[in-house]
């Protein structure tokens, strides 16, 4: 089963509808149809109007409404269905994201497109084991054969900005990407955590495509050249493209050297590069990856990069036994595990969703 792809709603359910929004503005006990409904109808509508209420979603029109409650129902029935499964190790939940399709939903909440170095993998990735492939070649300062520790958390040693929300106004995960690796760099590096301005990116960055998708690679020479990232205080994030406040854009609270490239389809290297800092990578966003709630994702998915995210450690799941990385997200702190997800790792090849087909990292 998949996420709500839209389809004319059943008649019952559209008379329900109907029935329900007009009966709203009626006394208790009125009814305004002779509309026989069924009890399943009734509890979903229920279900959809608690969810509206604790979202505070309002639509432009009862047409609209309809819409979206059909949407709902359709995304709650595969919830909850995946969740009922069984043999995952993640849960699903209706979230703000519910009443969107998934074309909707990745229309507005992604915004990465491959660099010059972008993958052309297609497969699809399950939970499979597979033997770690490559060698690491691109980055001379690290080796895959080094020591690295059982497990990292960037988080536990303060080197993390909290996950921020990109909005459903602009495909900037890019941007969002960009800034959280220099953040934690800077935090690395300088001793100081400071959160950076992703506004600057969207409106100043002319490699990129601001509103409209963008490479954390192609960012990462805008920064170099542009001497450093001011900080998001600074330069607030509006969501929309703007022109390029040059004064703003000329404070540098944060600056990088350079960047590297991870060998790609090798989980080991990306592991060693996180031992030593948070990395960028590019996933494509997986079934009901809209829905997570927690655990350790393992899809299915494939390897269509269509959106940027940020690791931040690794581990194992003392409840499953998954290994897995720690990703921040862009979505908000709502999303997932308070706006992070954790994605399977070991599963050779490409990696989860395609997370080891472009890694990179700034340098200072």
């Amino acid at each position: 089963m998949q996420p709500f792809v839209a389809r004319p709603s059943p008649p019952a359910l559209l008379a329900l509808c109907g029935a329900l929004l007009a009966a709203s503005l009626l006394p208790a006990g009125a009814s305004s149809s002779g509309e026989r409904l069924e009890v399943g109808d009734m509890v979903m509508m229920d279900r959809f109007r608690a969810w509206r209420a604790e979202h505070n979603r309002s639509y432009a029109s009862a047409e609209e409404a309809l819409q979206r409650v059909e949407g709902d129902r359709q995304n709650a029935e595969f919830i909850d269905a995946t969740n009922l499964r069984g043999g995952i190790t993640y849960q699903l939940a209706e979230n703000e994201f519910a009443d969107l399709t998934q074309e909707e939903f990745l229309a507005t909440y992604t915004g990465y497109y491959a660099d010059d170095f972008g993958a052309n993998d297609h497969s699809v990735i399950t939970t499979s084991a597979g033997d770690i492939e490559g060698a690491v070649d691109a980055d001379p300062g690290f080796s895959c054969s080094m020591d690295v520790p059982a497990s990292v958390d960037w988080r536990a040693q303060g080197a993390v900005v909290p996950p921020k929300s990109q909005s459903s106004t602009c495909s900037s995960c890019w941007a969002f990407v960009t800034a959280a690796t220099i953040e934690s760099l800077n935090k690395i590096k300088t001793g100081k955590l400071v959160s950076l301005s992703e506004q600057q990116l969207v409106d100043c960055d002319s490699y990129d495509g601001g509103c409209n998708m963008g490479s954390y690679g192609r960012a990462y020479k805008w920064v170099i050249e542009n001497g450093g990232l001011t900080t998001e205080a600074d330069y607030p994030y509006t969501a929309r493209r703007g022109p390029c406040n040059r004064a703003k854009s000329a404070h540098h609270a944060a600056k990088i050297t350079g960047f590297q490239k991870v060998p790609p389809r090798n989980e080991a290297a990306l592991q060693a590069a996180v031992a030593r800092q948070p990395v960028a990578v590019a996933i494509e966003v997986g079934s009901g990856m809209q829905f997570y709630k927690g655990g350790v994702y393992s899809g299915p998915c494939g390897t269509r990069l269509a959106h940027a995210v940020t690791v931040v450690g690794y581990g194992a799941d003392a409840a499953s036994g998954a290994n897995y990385w720690i990703i921040k997200n862009s979505w908000g702190q709502s999303w997932g595990e308070r706006g992070y997800i954790r994605m399977r790792r070991d599963v050779g090849g490409p990696g989860m969703c395609g997370l080891t087909l472009d890694v990179a990292y700034p340098t200072l």
